[in-house]
């Protein structure tokens, strides 16, 4: 392979100042505010040559390649630059190139791979692209076992006749697909869930897209987790649309030591109309002004672990009493031997509303404010259900009768609760009671 460095001190630098790019090809990080930045990255740094890494110098048409760019700074430092240089290669027909990392387009050549930053003389480097059909995949394992609910790397070499390339295949599993999965086929990450063995192959297509399957690996799932810890991050007591982020930790024998899993663990909540789970992001909804209990579950393997949360409804700032047909705030009428139904509209410290407020913490009661029902009659006028007033047929009122149905919310010790200015959630409206 060619590659070369070369050295400008960073006086020659200052005085060459910032100049436009030129290039062919496909390209990355171009452009006056690109020279600029790399120029004042340069100075802080004190960088004083580039060169590539060193590399074979061999990519395939249909393959990937990350090239990388290191820096060289005053005192013999070495700085990654591979994402802070431009890139450019000669043929764009080949592929592009962005952040060093070759693409290619399907057609064999050679190409020349530019690397430049702070108008640095450039590192430059000849580089052949192969159009040789794939020939055979050979994967491989580290160790060949895997703790369960553990993620683990595995290698694929793609053969070119005697060639190593890098080129792109997919992952499956033909056996034990119950206990672990590639999330992306195209990625060689293996999520486990369980313990047992797996069969794996990786499968890439040659120049005519027929198939090539790889040898067949073997990996046991080990069955090393002996506890689960779920937390998040965020306090346990939560309030309707506040979220937070679950992590879900394997201990495998070691306290001390706890690994994390969130991403292998099903994560779920005992009642699960209290919690929006996406991921390992959950949102609380429906939560009661005195605060609903759930617990939140983290299990994997055959293990589980749980966290108490309490989800409470956003603090209110008041309350409002409405007949449930035309919203009326107030001079409700009922003749006896009917039903009427009424409710509560909510507005929360920050303005927004819900109309046709429910809670646990709602209760409903007939007052009597003027005396105006005799003490032996008072039980035929009911609340049947929430928001519902309902007077008997034989009430037998002498006249018109005014009486208030009141809403209010209560903590767990029925005490009415206060809003953040001090007044009690409560409201009150009159109804009419017109005689038979």
């Amino acid at each position: 392979m060619r590659s070369k460095g070369i050295h400008l001190s960073l006086a020659l630098i200052a005085s060459i100042g910032v100049i436009s790019l030129s290039g062919c090809g496909g390209g990355s990080g171009d452009g006056d505010s690109a020279r600029l930045a790399q120029t004042i990255d340069a100075t802080r740094n004190t960088v004083t040559s580039v060169e590539l890494v060193k590399n074979d110098g061999v990519v395939h048409a249909k393959g990937f390649y990350q090239f990388e760019l290191i820096g060289v700074t005053t005192d013999k430092q070495k700085i990654n630059l591979t994402n802070k240089a431009s890139w450019n290669i000669s043929d764009a027909q080949l592929g592009k190139i962005d952040k060093g990392y070759f693409s290619g387009s399907g057609i064999g050549g050679s190409f020349t791979l530019t690397a430049e930053y702070a108008g640095l003389p450039a590192a430059t480097q000849t580089v052949d692209v192969s159009a040789e059909s794939l020939s055979k995949i050979e994967i491989s394992h580290a160790t060949g076992s895997v703790d369960e609910c553990r993620d683990t790397t595995l290698t694929a070499k793609a053969y070119f006749g005697d060639r190593v390339l890098p080129y792109a295949v997919n992952w499956k599993v033909v056996e034990g697909t119950n206990l672990a999965a590639f999330a992306d086929k195209t990625k060689a990450t293996l999520s486990t869930k369980n313990e047992g063995t797996v069969k794996i192959v990786a499968i890439g297509e040659d120049n005519n897209k027929k198939e090539i399957e790889s040898n067949q690996l073997t990996l046991t799932v080990d069955n090393g987790l002996t506890k689960i810890k779920v937390t998040t991050d965020k306090p346990t007591e939560m309030k309707d649309g506040e979220t937070a982020t679950v992590k879900v930790e394997g201990i495998y024998g070691d306290e001390s030591n706890p690994i994390d899993i969130t991403g292998n663990a099903t994560i779920s909540a005992s009642v699960s109309s209290l919690l929006t789970i996406d991921g390992k992001k959950i949102t609380a909804k429906n939560g009661s002004t005195n605060g609903s209990p759930v617990t939140l579950k983290g299990a994997c393997g055959g293990a589980e672990g749980t966290q108490e949360l309490i989800i409470k409804e956003r603090q209110l700032k008041s309350i409002e009493i409405k007949s449930a047909s035309g919203n009326l705030t107030s001079n409700l009428t009922l003749t006896e031997g009917n039903e009427l139904s009424m409710q509560v509209t909510a507005t929360y410290i920050d303005d927004t509303t819900k109309e046709e407020y429910t809670s646990s913490s709602l209760y409903w009661e007939v007052e009597d404010t003027d005396n105006v029902i005799p003490d032996d009659r008072m039980s035929k006028i009911t609340i049947p259900s929430p928001g519902k007033l309902s007077v008997a047929n034989d009430l037998d009122l002498s006249t018109n009768a005014t009486i208030y149905m009141v809403a209010e919310i209560r903590d767990a010790q029925g005490n009415v609760i206060k809003n953040p200015s001090g007044a009690e959630l409560k409201d009150t409206i009159n109804v009419t009671i017109v005689r038979n």
